[in-house]
């Protein structure tokens, strides 16, 4: 019986070939669209699965709660999970990690400089599940100055040959010993590394209360009760940290969140992750894209009923059961299903390489063939035959043979349900256009908005270590003296990165007060480089040499905060005061004010921040001219390298960090875009079908239209109003979908883009547009042709 159905269900498809082209071409647009689509959703849904005990592995955050803010950071301090693993039997164990940032490593004559490395307590292998190429993960960490290295890094620095044992030097006077080599860190990790040092060996790893760098993670045993250790955390506070913060007016606490869920839904301050939103989203475009396309198939099955009506008159005469010419017709739409499966699968593994260039991912061509996926394209085929076949299946089923056969069928509701499937496809498609619009307009405002200061042909170096003040200002003094460097500064911190918090003590209306500030320090030509403005007082000088112990500089929004009204003069303490009140820290004055800077990307508000002054400072910035800019930078490597010869010449251009912090929504903005207009190209294919159908059942009425003297204009307007009066419906039930989604999207972002009528406006007239030129084709074919040929029959 199966064979039967398939012969038929092939030979239908062979006679009509046009409309079986449509189909195969929509579903296979759908379903390789859908393919990657939830290929993307399952990458981010693994993340950090592929550690052994990952449904055990929490992440301690702290919530600081100051009298008139409230901080949420991923850091905590060094004692705390040692603490927990103390009072809380339940605690199996703990790991910390203290980022080094970058650092320059040297091996012989090898120097390089890596990123992202943390050091970490010996606990760290038998919390997450790292592979061991070289080395037991056992003991790799127990000593201190050990250190262990990922396969890029090993290779980078001893090639084919065994790195265990081997040392590494940052710089005369600190070693570290290659311990263990493991495989590099999956890119679905909410934080990568490549490399791990003993935290044994870091002066860092104190037992003080007050300070805040160490991401923290917790190993609880199976089936540990988390609720009862979140219970613990205000006496953990009362009796660690009450004498020391209280007096500050400040209160902590802490959230456990699970190691799984961190990358999809934490969104702390300074984090840059994914979000749980695009997986709906991409989820949503995936579901629809095939929905889209079983539409089209819907559609066209049921235009062409009267076709098929003889055709299931006469199976029913001869005694076919109703319940046969249903498992017919679905057989027909699984068959298509399932060739458009087969060229999808193709397409997917050509594309396979560009969707992880555009998307960003590491998705490897095995995944194509793990379970998961297999089960995903078979799902697809149940979903989408089914559901593309079932109202066809049943709609031509249930004809009467009498009055098919008799002469006096019509097709009662047909209609009107292809009207309202085509009115679903077009409402689906403008809320996808006008939802890439706003989303590439918000991105557009992050990128142009102004920032603050001027990033443009501003490189950083990044010295890693303390400068020599007299080595420094001889750099200077070389870069500054050439024709073609604006001028030349020294930081902290790159100005797009400035992060952390310091207690400061300072003035206020009820007398001296302690609160968290972010703190830079600069010199006295950082404002004048990176093109800030000074909105009040007087920025840092040589000619006031006291401004390098007593001055600072403010921001406005340090200004709003503290509610001063005549800030210049403002003490400000540079700590804390002790609880004995001996040895206090030095006491500064506020001699400007900076109009307010972006210190990290727009997806964080601009923060209260105090400017202090040193002369020599790790991190440089170059302003540069646009002419010449290879030679420029040449001469600033030769001039570097001339006053430190020790040091790699390695710099970036501030703007790209800028343009980096942004990457991850740009891609995604890139991926919306395509499949938005994807999901519009499958929606006119079946808008073309049901278009050049339409035509066909008119052929006789616009041949005697056009006897009776109807014009070329007058028979395309009747064959293209129908179709327009459909778009147009589709209007009052997009337009509100999408500014209610974009308004929820765009309240994510503490800076963001109006939502204008006009790109509603505009969007709807686009669709008017590519619905016209969709059936402009037949319907000028039918209004050109000779009407002698349409009227011969009759």
């Amino acid at each position: 019986m199966l064979k039967n159905y398939l012969i038929l269900a092939f030979r239908n498809l062979v006679k009509d070939k046009f409309y079986s082209l449509i189909n195969i071409l929509g579903l296979t647009i759908g379903v390789t669209c859908g393919m990657l689509l939830l290929l993307y959703v399952t990458d981010e849904l693994s993340y950090d699965r592929h550690h052994e005990k990952s449904a055990q592995i929490y992440r301690i955050v702290s919530y600081i709660t100051e009298p008139d803010k409230i901080n949420n950071w991923v850091s905590t301090q060094p004692p705390l999970v040692k603490t927990l693993k103390q009072d809380y039997p339940f605690v199996e164990s703990y790991v910390r990690f203290f980022g080094n940032g970058r650092v320059m490593f040297r091996q012989g004559e090898k120097r390089f400089y890596e990123e992202d490395i943390y050091a970490t307590d010996s606990t760290v292998f038998d919390v997450f599940t790292h592979k061991f190429i070289e080395g037991d993960p056992k003991i790799a960490l127990d000593e201190p100055g050990s250190i262990v290295l990922t396969q890029k890094v090993a290779a980078r620095f001893f090639g084919k040959n065994s790195a265990l044992g081997q040392v590494l030097r940052t710089d005369d006077t600190t070693s570290y010993k290659v311990t263990g080599v493991i495989t590099d860190v999956p890119k679905n990790s909410h934080f990568t590394f490549n490399a791990l040092m003993s935290l044994n060996s870091d002066q860092r790893n104190a037992d003080g209360w007050g300070g805040f760098y160490i991401n923290s993670y917790l190993l609880l045993k199976k089936n540990a009760d988390i609720k009862q250790l979140e219970a613990g955390f205000p006496q953990l506070y009362e009796k660690y940290m009450s004498s020391l913060f209280k007096r500050m007016g400040i209160h902590i606490t802490y959230r456990l969140q699970p190691l799984t869920s961190i990358h999809l839904h934490s969104k702390l301050d300074g984090e840059t992750n994914g979000d749980i939103g695009y997986v709906y989203t991409f989820s949503a475009v995936a579901f629809f894209m095939l929905l889209i396309a079983s539409i089209n198939y819907m559609n066209l099955a049921t235009a062409q009923s009267a076709k098929r009506a003889k055709e299931v008159g006469l199976r029913k005469v001869m005694g076919s059961l109703k319940g046969a010419l249903i498992a017919q017709f679905l057989t027909e739409s699984v068959l298509i299903t399932m060739i458009s499966l087969v060229s999808s699968l193709i397409l997917v593994a050509a594309l396979l390489s560009f969707f992880n260039t555009v998307s960003g991912k590491e998705i490897g061509y095995i995944q194509l063939i793990s379970p998961q996926f297999l089960l995903i394209g078979f799902s697809i085929v149940v979903f989408t035959g089914l559901v593309s076949g079932s109202y066809p299946a049943f709609y031509l089923s249930a004809f009467e043979p009498a009055e098919v056969l008799k002469g006096s069928f019509k097709a009662r509701g047909n209609s009107f349900f292809r009207k309202a499937l085509v009115v679903a496809q077009f409402s689906i498609s403008l809320v996808m256009l006008i939802c890439t619009w706003i989303v590439y307009q918000q991105l557009n405002y992050m990128r142009d908005k102004d920032m603050g200061y001027d990033r443009d042909q501003v490189l950083t170096i990044d010295y890693q270590g303390n400068q020599s003040k007299d080595k420094y200002n001889a750099l200077r003094k070389l870069l500054v003296d050439n024709p073609n460097i604006q001028s030349a500064a020294s930081a902290s911190s790159p100005v797009s990165n400035i992060g952390g918090r310091v207690i400061f003590t300072v003035e206020s209306s009820t007398g001296m007060k302690e609160m968290a500030f972010k703190p830079t320090v600069i010199d006295h030509d950082y404002v004048k480089t990176m093109g800030m403005k000074v909105v009040q007082g007087r920025d840092f000088s040589e000619d006031f040499p006291a401004d390098t112990s007593n001055g600072v500089l403010i921001n406005e929004a340090a200004v709003k905060r503290m509610n001063w009204k005549e800030p210049i003069g403002k003490k400000i303490m540079l700590g804390t005061v002790p609880p004995d009140g001996k040895n206090p820290p030095p006491t500064a004055q506020v001699v400007g004010v900076i109009k307010d800077f972006h210190q990290q990307s727009l997806y964080n508000p601009i923060e209260p921040l105090i400017m202090i002054y040193r002369r020599a400072n790790p991190v440089i910035h170059v302003k540069i001219k646009t002419q010449n800019t290879a030679g420029t930078l040449a001469f600033i490597g030769q001039k570097w390298s001339e006053i430190y010869p020790d040091r790699l010449f390695e710099y970036r251009f501030l703007d790209q960090d800028f343009e980096s912090a942004y990457h991850a929504d740009e891609l995604r903005g890139k991926i919306f875009t395509s499949f938005s207009a994807l999901t519009i190209l499958i929606a006119c294919l079946g808008l073309f079908g049901l278009a050049t159908f339409t035509t066909e059942q008119r052929v006789k009425e616009i041949g005697v239209r056009k006897v009776l003297g109807g014009s070329v204009s007058s028979v395309v307007l009747l064959l293209s109003k129908d179709f327009t009066r459909l778009v147009l419906f589709s209007f009052p039930i997009a337009i509100p979908i999408a500014w209610y989604s974009m308004h929820r999207w765009l309240e994510s972002f503490p800076y963001k883009t109006g939502i204008q009528p006009w790109v509603f406006i505009a969007a709807c007239i686009l669709t008017l547009v590519i619905c016209w030129l969709t059936v402009i084709y037949q319907s000028l074919k039918a209004a050109l042709a000779n009407p002698v040929k349409s009227l011969r029959s009759e």
